[in-house]
C-alpha cells in the first residue's frame, strides 16, 4: 500500500516536471521581451560624495602585507572572499617620511640594495554601500607603481615609472569605476603598489600609497517623504528577449499626468538597465505612480510591462495654544505664562522658541525649549521673564515665535531661461537707438501688446558662453520683452524671494507688474552679455494672483545683441499645506505701584486690654485686596519686633488684647490684586495701657458644680476688697473662644438666671469698674461650666466582617466629648441566621481607649452595641436610637444612619424604624413615613422610605416615587441599632472531590473539578516524582460550579497534581479526592525505514523495547514498595512506561535529608479545629494528627510509618 502511495506521487511529480519543461521550453521564434521588474526611489540627491576616505583626511584603516617581491602575493589576495585575518592591520597613508606636509600613519620603508627588500606592499579595505552606485571615480597617490582591484575586478594595471612621484592626486591614478562593480552591501578595495627602490624627488628613494574613491550614490528608501519633496524614481528594466527591440518607451504617470517618457531606439537582446527621473508627488497621504514599457515589436510578455510605486507624503504643522486673558505682572517683575504646543503634523519634530526683539521679549526665557515632540503630542512650555526697571507701569506686549525644525524650503522655475528651453516671450524693436516708449505703461498686465511678436529666448545675433540664440536680433536698437505667467494660489509664494537672472549686452531695466524691480538703462559704458551678468534677489510680494507680466527693457547702441532671463523661486516648503512658523503676541499689564493705608488715630491712652482698632486705604487706585494687621510693644525703653496680627479683606476693624502698662504701635500693609506690597517704615498709630484694676467675685447659687444638664444657673456677684466700684460688667464665653460676651452692666451687688443657647463650657466672670474708668481684668473666670443639653455622639473603629476567635479589641474612632462611663453589650446569632437578638453585658472594662473581648465561638455571628453616658449625665442608647437630620439639599436621596438599624425579625417588632418629619420648621413633626419592604424601588408610594439594613443607609425618592423631604425640614429617626458585627470563621474549606482530567493527542491536560463548599480560591500544584516537593503551578482566585484548568505540551513520563481549596479567610485545604492525580504520558516513539531490510535493526528494536519494559517492572515495584500496598502483578506486555526518577549522589541526598524537616504543616489548617501536617521526609502524604502516644510532641505518619517531632 505505502509503495503504491509512493509511485502515485512520484507520478504527479513527474507530470508537473515535464509541464514546466514543456512551458519554459525555447522556441526556434525570435521574441522580443521589454520589461521593468523593479521600481525604487530615493530621497536625496545623486551628488557626489566620497565613499572611501584619504588616509590623509580621515586615516582609514586597512589590512595589509609588505612583502619583498609580488611572487610572494597570496593567490587570490585581491579578490572579496579572500581571508586576510592574519594580515596586519594599520592607517593610510603608507609611506617612510613626511610629504607636502602630510605624515605616514604607517611606515612603510625599502630596505637594502637590489634585489630590495620591503618593496612590495598589498591593501585590502572593506567598505559597505547601502545604495546603487551610479558612477564612481578612483584617486590614488602613489610612488611608483599602483593596480587598484574592487571586488576583484582590476581598476587599471601597474601605471607609474621609476621615477614616479607621489601626490594629491597623481592623474594617472585617477580612474572612472565601472558601477556594475559595487555591490549593495560589502564593497572590498584591493591595492598593489611597488617601489622599484630608485631614487624619486632629487634621487632620494622613497615609498608611498594613499587613495579615496567618489561616487554618486542613489541611496534607495522606503520612508514616507515631505510633501512637495521631490524624489529620484530608478526603474530596472531592459530587454529579456533574444533579439533586439525596437522603439522602447518607459512610461511613468499618474491619473492627472504624465511624468516622464524614456524612449531607447534599440535595445538589445538580455539588456539591462537603471532609468532615472525625477516626481515629485501631487497629495498628501498615498501616493500611485504607474510604470509601462512598451515597444515598436511584437512583445513576446506582457505580463512584466506594468508596476506601481507608491510614495506617502507627510506634512509638518505646530499648533500653539495661549489663554487670552490678560498676563499681570507686579512689582516683583516676574512674569510667568504657561503655553501648550501640540505636533498637528505627520512628522517628529524638534521645537523651538524665539524671543522677537524687544526690551522685555530679550528678558524671555522657555522651559523647555529645543523638545522632540512626536505626532499627535502635546506638551505645556512656561514663558518666563525678570522685566526691566525701565519697564514702566501699564499695558504691554511679549512676542515670540514658535519655530519648527522643518524649516524647508522649494525652488523652482518661475520663468526658464532658453537655454534648454523654448520659453515664448512677446517682443518689439525700435528703429535705430531710440525708445519707443515715453513711459512704463508697456510693463503693466493691462498694457495691449497684440501688435507685438511672439518669440523664444535667447534672442541675439552670436552665441554667448556656448549658447546658441534661438530668435534673431541684429540691429542697434531697443528690444521690449514681455512674459505673462499665471499663478493660481499666491500663498504658495508667501515670504518667498525671486532670484532674477538676465544675460544681456550692454544697458537693460527689468519690472514686474509695472515696478521698477532693478536697472542699468543708460547708466555707465554698458557691459558684454554672459550667464548671469546681472544676479537679482527679490521678495515674492512684486507677484499677484492671477495673471503677471514680467518686462524688460535692453538698449544695444552698437556691437552684438543678447537676451535671456530665468526667474528661480525659492518658498518655504508649508506653503504648499497653508502652514507657517507663527509669532505669537501675548498682553500684559504692568502694574508695580503698592497701595497706601493707615490705622486711624483714637487716642493715646486708654485704661482697657482692649484696644479698638481701625482702618482704611488712603490711595484711591481701585485694586486693593486687603490689609496685614502689624502691631509693635514698647515696654520702657526696650522695643520689641512688628508682630503680624492678621489679615483683612472685607473688614476694617477688630480688637486689640493688651497688657496694662505698655505702649502698643500700629501699622497696616496693604496689598493689591496684583500681588503689590506696601512698604512702610514707621507706625500709623500708638496706644498706651494705663489702669489700676478693681477686683470683684461672682458665683453660683447652685454650688460648685462643673457640669449640669439644667437649661440655665443663678449667677451672684460683689467686691472683693474694693470699695470705689461704679459698676459690674457681667462677662461670659465658651472656653474655646477668646473674645468675651457681655451679659449686663449691673451698678451694684446682686443676681441673675445665666441660661445659654447652646452647649458648651462656659467661662463667666464679674469685671467692676471704678470711678476713673479702669475696668477690672480678670484673667481666670469666676466660674466654668459645661451646659451640656446633647446626648454623646459615639462611634468605633470599624472591625473585620470575617475573623478568627482570637481576642477581639474594640477601639473608640470618634467621639463628641468626654464620657463617664461607655458601657457594651452584645448578642450572637448562628452564622446565617435571623432571630430576636438577646443583648448581654461584658464584665471587661475599658483600658487605655480599648476594650478586649475573649472567648469568641466558631460559627456566631457577633453584634456589639454601645450605651456612652457624659458627664452631665446624658446618654444615648441605641435601643431606642433617635437621630434628627436637617435636610438640606432636595438631591440628597440617601442618609447614612449614624448606628445600624436591625432588621425587625431581631428586634420582635414588627416595624423597626418610625420616621417623623417637620415639614414647616415649626418644631411639629407631624409628617409620619412607612417602611417600604420590597426590593424593587419602583414601587415606593409618595410617602415610604427603604431602609439598607446591610449598610444602615436610609432611602427616599423623587416625590412621586418615594418620598422626597422639603429643602429645610427636620427629620427623626428612631430604631433599634447596633455598632458592629462580625462572624467567626476558623474552619478550613472543604476539599476538592469530583476530580475529572483528559489528554489530547497533544499531550494537553484539561483538569476539572466541582466547587467546594466555602471555597473562593485554588492553587494548582505539581512535581515530578515523590521525591520532589510540590510547587505552585498557579493562583486561581475566583470559583464557580464547574472549575476548568489546562496544561499544555506535556513532556513524556510522569506528573503528579494536587488542587488545594482557600476559603475566605485564607485557610487551605489540600485533602484533595485521592489525594492526588498520577499522570503518566508516553514517550513519542519513532521509526525509522529505510530501503535495506536489515535484521539487526529488528535486534535493536527488540533491546530497546526488552529495556524498557524491565525500566516499566523496576519502577512499578519502587512505587509499590514505598507506599507499603499490597504487591500487584505486573502485566508486562501491557504496562506503561515509566520515566526513572532523577538520581541523587549520596553527598546530596544525606545532605537534603539533614536540611528538610520530617514533617510540615498545610498552612492555615493549625487554625482550625483538625491540624494537617505533611510528611515531608517521607511519602509526602498529608494526613490528620493522631496521636496515641505518651509524648505528644512526636507524631507518625500512617501512609509510610516515619515517626518525628511535630512542626508545633
Amino acid at each position: 500500500m505505502i509503495r503504491d502511495v509512493k509511485w502515485k506521487k512520484n507520478f504527479v511529480v513527474l507530470a508537473i516536471l515535464a509541464l514546466a519543461i514543456t512551458f519554459y521550453m525555447p522556441t526556434s521564434e525570435a521574441q522580443e521581451d521589454p520589461y521593468i521588474e523593479n521600481v525604487i526611489y530615493s530621497k536625496g540627491s545623486e551628488e557626489s560624495s566620497t565613499i572611501v576616505l584619504s588616509g590623509r583626511d580621515n586615516a582609514t584603516f586597512y589590512k595589509y602585507l609588505i612583502l619583498d617581491d609580488y611572487s610572494q602575493a597570496p593567490t587570490n589576495w585581491f579578490e572579496s572572499d579572500f581571508n586576510d585575518s592574519s594580515w596586519s592591520f594599520g592607517a593610510a597613508p603608507f609611506g617612510d617620511r613626511s610629504v607636502s606636509g602630510v605624515e605616514p600613519n604607517l611606515i612603510w620603508n625599502t630596505q637594502g640594495n637590489s634585489p630590495y627588500e620591503d618593496d612590495v606592499i598589498l591593501v585590502r579595505h572593506k567598505f559597505q554601500l547601502s545604495g546603487i552606485v551610479t558612477s564612481a571615480q578612483i584617486d590614488v597617490a602613489f610612488a611608483n607603481y599602483c593596480t587598484p582591484y574592487l571586488n576583484g575586478n582590476i581598476i587599471y594595471e601597474e601605471r607609474g615609472d621609476n621615477n614616479h612621484a607621489q601626490e594629491y592626486w597623481n592623474d594617472d591614478g585617477t580612474e572612472e569605476i565601472s558601477a556594475s562593480s559595487f555591490e549593495m552591501g560589502q564593497n572590498v578595495l584591493a591595492v598593489y603598489a611597488r617601489d622599484t627602490g630608485q631614487g624619486t624627488w632629487g634621487n632620494n628613494n622613497r615609498q608611498w600609497v594613499d587613495l579615496q574613491i567618489t561616487a554618486s550614490v542613489f541611496q534607495p528608501t522606503n520612508d514616507s517623504i515631505i510633501f512637495g519633496d521631490t524624489v529620484t524614481v530608478a526603474v530596472k528594466g531592459g530587454n529579456k528577449g533574444n533579439v533586439s527591440a525596437e522603439e522602447v518607451i518607459i512610461e511613468s504617470f499618474t491619473n492627472e499626468s504624465t511624468v516622464s517618457s524614456t524612449i531607447l531606439s534599440t535595445t538589445e537582446p538580455n539588456f539591462e538597465d537603471l532609468i532615472f527621473f525625477t516626481w515629485t508627488p501631487s497629495y498628501i497621504g498615498e501616493n500611485s505612480l504607474n510604470l509601462y514599457i512598451s515597444c515598436n515589436c511584437s512583445d513576446g510578455n506582457s505580463s512584466n510591462n506594468n508596476l506601481t510605486l507608491n510614495i506617502t507624503t507627510k506634512i509638518y504643522r505646530l499648533k500653539t495654544e495661549i489663554e487670552n486673558n490678560l498676563q499681570y505682572v507686579n512689582q516683583s517683575r516676574n512674569l510667568v505664562k504657561i503655553i501648550s504646543i501640540t505636533n498637528n503634523g505627520g512628522l517628529t519634530d524638534n521645537v523651538t522658541l524665539i524671543p522677537s526683539n524687544g526690551e522685555i521679549n530679550s528678558q524671555l526665557t522657555f522651559s523647555p525649549n529645543n523638545f522632540i515632540l512626536n505626532p499627535g503630542e502635546s506638551k505645556n512650555v512656561t514663558i518666563s521673564a525678570q522685566l526691566p526697571l525701565s519697564i514702566e507701569d501699564g499695558f504691554h506686549n511679549i512676542s515670540f515665535q514658535v519655530k519648527t525644525q522643518h524649516d524647508y524650503t522649494i525652488s523652482e522655475y518661475l520663468v526658464n531661461n532658453g537655454i534648454n528651453t523654448e520659453v515664448a516671450w512677446k517682443w518689439i524693436e525700435s528703429d535705430g537707438y531710440e525708445e519707443l516708449y515715453g513711459n512704463a505703461n508697456w510693463t503693466t498686465l493691462g498694457f495691449n501688446d497684440t501688435n507685438w511678436s511672439n518669440a523664444s529666448t535667447p534672442f541675439g545675433d552670436s552665441s554667448v558662453d556656448g549658447v546658441n540664440y534661438r530668435t534673431l536680433w541684429d540691429e542697434d536698437n531697443y528690444a521690449y520683452f514681455r512674459y505673462i505667467l499665471n499663478i493660481s494660489d499666491i500663498g504658495i509664494y508667501k515670504n518667498g524671494i525671486m532670484n532674477i537672472n538676465v544675460a544681456s549686452n550692454n544697458f537693460g531695466d527689468h519690472y514686474i507688474n509695472g515696478i521698477f524691480v532693478f536697472g542699468d538703462m543708460d547708466e555707465g559704458n554698458g557691459h558684454g552679455a554672459e550667464y548671469w551678468n546681472d544676479e537679482v534677489q527679490v521678495f515674492t510680494n512684486y507677484l499677484s494672483e492671477g495673471d503677471n507680466v514680467i518686462a524688460s527693457v535692453i538698449g544695444n547702441p552698437q556691437n552684438s545683441q543678447w537676451f535671456d532671463q530665468e526667474i528661480i523661486v525659492t518658498f518655504p516648503q508649508a506653503n504648499l499645506w497653508n502652514y507657517e512658523d507663527a509669532t505669537y503676541n501675548v498682553p500684559i499689564f504692568v502694574d508695580t505701584t503698592a497701595p497706601t493705608t493707615k490705622v486711624n488715630e483714637n487716642g493715646f491712652y486708654k485704661n482697657s486690654t482692649s484696644i479698638p482698632l481701625t482702618w482704611k486705604e488712603i490711595s484711591d487706585d481701585g485694586d486693593l485686596e486687603g490689609f496685614y494687621l502689624y502691631y509693635q510693644m514698647k515696654d520702657g525703653s526696650a522695643l520689641g519686633d512688628w508682630m503680624l496680627y492678621g489679615y483683612y479683606d472685607t473688614i476694617f476693624a477688630t480688637n486689640f488684647s493688651a497688657e496694662n502698662g505698655k505702649i502698643y504701635r500700629f501699622r497696616t500693609i496693604g496689598i493689591d490684586v496684583y500681588g503689590n506690597k506696601e512698604i512702610k517704615g514707621t507706625y500709623d498709630t500708638e496706644v498706651k495701657i494705663d489702669m489700676d484694676l478693681p477686683r470683684s467675685e461672682l458665683w453660683l447659687s447652685e454650688g460648685d458644680i462643673q457640669y449640669t444638664n439644667l437649661d440655665g444657673v443663678t449667677i451672684n456677684w460683689k467686691e472683693n476688697e474694693t470699695s470705689d466700684i461704679q459698676g459690674y460688667l457681667i462677662e461670659y464665653k465658651k472656653i474655646d473662644e477668646t473674645s468675651w460676651e457681655n451679659y449686663g452692666l449691673f451698678t451694684g451687688i446682686g443676681e441673675y438666671w445665666f441660661e445659654p443657647e447652646s452647649d458648651g463650657t462656659y467661662q463667666i466672670r464679674s469685671r467692676s469698674i471704678d470711678y476713673s474708668g479702669n475696668k477690672e481684668v480678670k484673667a481666670v473666670p469666676d466660674i466654668t461650666i459645661t451646659f451640656d443639653r446633647m446626648k454623646p455622639l459615639v462611634s468605633l473603629n470599624q472591625i473585620n466582617i470575617l475573623r478568627d476567635t482570637g481576642d477581639l479589641t474594640l477601639s473608640i474612632k470618634e467621639r463628641s466629648e468626654n464620657l463617664s462611663s461607655l458601657d457594651i453589650e452584645f448578642a450572637r446569632l448562628d452564622e446565617n441566621n435571623e432571630d430576636i437578638l438577646e443583648w448581654k453585658s461584658f464584665d471587661e472594662e475599658w483600658l487605655n481607649e480599648e476594650f478586649i473581648i475573649r472567648n469568641l465561638v466558631d460559627g456566631y455571628t457577633y453584634y456589639f452595641r454601645i450605651n456612652p453616658e457624659d458627664y452631665a449625665g446624658n446618654n444615648y442608647p441605641r435601643e431606642e436610637f433617635e437621630f434628627i437630620f436637617n435636610y438640606e439639599d432636595n438631591s440628597t436621596k440617601e442618609i447614612l444612619l449614624p448606628t445600624i438599624p436591625l432588621k425587625p425579625v431581631m428586634t420582635g417588632k414588627i416595624k423597626n424604624v418610625e420616621i417623623t418629619v417637620d415639614e414647616n420648621s415649626n418644631g411639629i413633626y407631624d409628617k409620619i413615613l412607612q417602611e417600604y419592604n420590597g426590593n424593587d424601588l419602583s414601587g415606593m408610594k409618595a410617602n415610604q422610605y427603604w431602609i439598607d439594613y446591610e449598610e444602615g443607609k436610609l432611602v427616599f425618592g423623587n416625590g412621586d416615587v418615594g418620598y422626597l423631604p422639603p429643602v429645610n425640614s427636620s427629620i427623626s429617626i428612631t430604631y433599634s441599632g447596633y455598632d458592629l458585627v462580625t462572624t467567626i470563621d476558623n474552619n478550613p474549606p472543604m476539599a476538592v472531590q469530583n476530580v475529572e482530567y483528559q489528554i489530547d493527542n497533544e499531550n494537553n491536560l484539561t483538569i476539572e473539578w466541582n466547587e467546594p463548599d466555602d471555597a473562593v480560591s485554588y492553587i494548582i500544584e505539581s512535581r515530578d516524582n515523590f521525591s520532589r516537593p510540590w510547587e505552585i503551578l498557579e493562583n486561581i482566585n475566583y470559583t464557580k460550579n464547574k472549575m476548568v484548568y489546562e496544561i499544555s505540551n506535556l513532556s513524556g513520563g510522569f506528573h503528579y497534581y494536587r488542587i488545594i481549596s482557600v476559603d475566605r479567610m485564607g485557610y487551605q485545604n489540600a485533602d484533595m479526592e485521592g489525594e492526588l492525580l498520577e499522570i503518566f504520558i508516553e514517550f513519542e516513539n519513532i521509526n525509522s525505514a529505510t530501503s535495506d531490510g536489515s535484521s539487526s535493526t529488528v535486534i535493536n528494536n527488540y533491546i530497546i523495547a526488552t529495556s524498557l519494559l524491565v525500566l516499566t517492572a523496576i519502577a512499578s515495584a519502587a512505587y509499590a514498595f514505598r507506599n507499603k500496598k499490597e504487591e500487584v502483578a505486573i502485566d508486562v506486555n501491557n504496562s506503561n512506561i515509566l520515566v526513572p526518577v532523577e538520581l541523587l549522589n549520596e553527598e546530596q541526598i544525606n545532605s537534603a535529608e539533614e536540611d528538610k524537616p520530617t514533617f510540615s504543616v498545610v498552612q492555615g489548617s493549625q487554625f482550625s479545629r483538625t491540624t494537617v501536617f505533611v510528611c515531608v521526609g517521607g511519602c509526602q502524604s498529608e494526613f490528620e494528627n493522631v496521636n496515641d502516644g505518651e509524648d505528644g510532641n512526636e507524631i507518625m505518619c500512617p501512609h509510610c510509618g516515619l515517626i518525628g517531632d511535630s512542626p508545633l
